[in-house]
């Protein structure tokens, strides 16, 4: 079964399978959890947390190697602040250099797959990028990641969303017709969480959103 759940504050699961997932581990997070929400996410026994980019230094900067603004680069601090201290247990994100450096947040290496399957071109023009996000897919599938972070585009953020919690799921949290995040969805965390042999996902709006 496959559901979704709108939610203003951030959650957290909770699991004795890793080091990360070990109650405390995440404390600026856990803090964010409302009560009557905690007992389900802490029974997850695997959580995968999608994330648009931060924002750009340019609205029309497309490249792949389109850096962060200094407003993005607060988003990133923003987001690693609720990692916490202690670092996820695996990190993925499209080859650009703006997903690469939003999914840094995670405290990890970043582990990158093309943006478009097929597209090798990495955030340099030196770089060749041979995975490919099925790659990344298959890795969340062994489940030996209790914690993944992964940094994508407005796109392929609801390419992850439609994988796993169903394309209804992606629609119901801002996905269009056409598998694309609203232009202004910037900030917001897709909380992917596993419970035996179903995902569900959680929005988690303005999560890491600059609100000053």
């Amino acid at each position: 079964m496959k559901s979704i759940f709108i939610a203003a504050g951030v959650l957290v699961g909770l699991s004795a399978c890793s080091p990360s997932a070990q109650s405390g581990a995440h404390p600026e997070l856990l803090a964010l959890v409302p009560d009557a929400d905690r007992a389900e996410i802490a029974a997850a026994d695997q959580h995968v947390l999608v994330v648009r980019h931060a924002l750009k230094i340019s609205p029309d900067c497309n490249g792949m190697d389109c850096p962060l603004s200094a407003d993005g680069e607060r988003m990133v601090e923003r987001l690693a602040e609720l990692v916490g201290s202690t670092p996820f247990d695996r990190a993925y994100s499209s080859a650009a250099c703006r997903t690469r450096l939003t999914a840094a947040a995670s405290g990890t290496a970043v582990i990158a797959h093309q943006a478009v399957d097929g597209y090798a071109v990495g955030c340099t023009e030196s770089e060749t990028v041979t995975r490919v996000r099925a790659d990344a897919y298959a890795e969340v599938d062994a489940g030996d990641a209790v914690w993944t972070l992964v940094g994508e585009h407005s796109n392929t953020s609801c390419l992850w969303m439609s994988a796993y919690a169903g394309a209804d799921a992606a629609q119901n949290a801002g996905c269009d017709s056409e598998g694309r995040l609203p232009e202004d969805a910037y900030g917001d965390i897709y909380w992917l969480y596993r419970t035996g042999e179903d995902w569900s996902l959680t929005v988690l709006p303005g999560a890491f959103s600059l609100d000053d």
